[in-house]
Parts: C-alpha cells; sequence; structure tokens
C-alpha cells in the first residue's frame, strides 16, 4: 500500500497539524488531526459528534499495520520541517479549515 501524505502545521497547544493522504493514487482521506497527546503525538481520524455526544470516526484503518503505515507517512512529513513555525499571515486557525479550504 503506497501512502502519500501532506501536512499543514498548526500551532496550538493540543493541535499540530492537519493531514490528508492519498492510498495508492486512488484514495483520499483529508482533515487527519495530528494531535499532542500526554504520550506524544498521535493522529486521529475525520470524526463527528453524534447525538449522544460521542465522537464517531468517519472512516478508519481496521487493523494495526494500516493505521501504522498511515501514522508512519504523516509524522514523516510532519517532521520534515520541524523547526519551521508559519508566521500570522500563513496560519489558519482551525475554525477556518474546511474541506474546500484546506491547502492541499
Amino acid at each position: 500500500m503506497e501512502i502519500k501524505a501532506k501536512v499543514y502545521k498548526v500551532d496550538k497547544s493540543w493541535l499540530k497539524g492537519m493531514a490528508s493522504i492519498t492510498i495508492d493514487n486512488c484514495f483520499v482521506i483529508k482533515n487527519i488531526k495530528i494531535i499532542n497527546g500526554k504520550n506524544g503525538l498521535f493522529i486521529s481520524m475525520p470524526n463527528y459528534k453524534s447525538a449522544n455526544g460521542e465522537y464517531k470516526d468517519i472512516c478508519f484503518p481496521i487493523n494495526v499495520e494500516a493505521r501504522q503505515l498511515m501514522t508512519d507517512a504523516i509524522m514523516k512529513e510532519y517532521n520534515k520541517e520541524k523547526n519551521y513555525v508559519p508566521n500570522d499571515e500563513q496560519l489558519m486557525q482551525p475554525s477556518q479549515l474546511n474541506d474546500d479550504e484546506l491547502p492541499f
């Protein structure tokens, strides 16, 4: 499985970036969050809040190997420019991001 990732860094305490991945040049997943958790960075798949207040993933890998491939591709791209800090003009707030406006 070939996974290509693009990452847009966000400078928030809990949200470090947004990612988009392309799987085998035929399937795209957008709005993957890179989150700073208590045990380090992890990815959160696109989700929605259900009527009972729980968050449900819209799409997700069904095995550990697929999740690891996605995580590795996203984190490799995220770490390419780990010293990069966007200025105020380059930084979009998470509330401004939607499917049509992501920079990838």
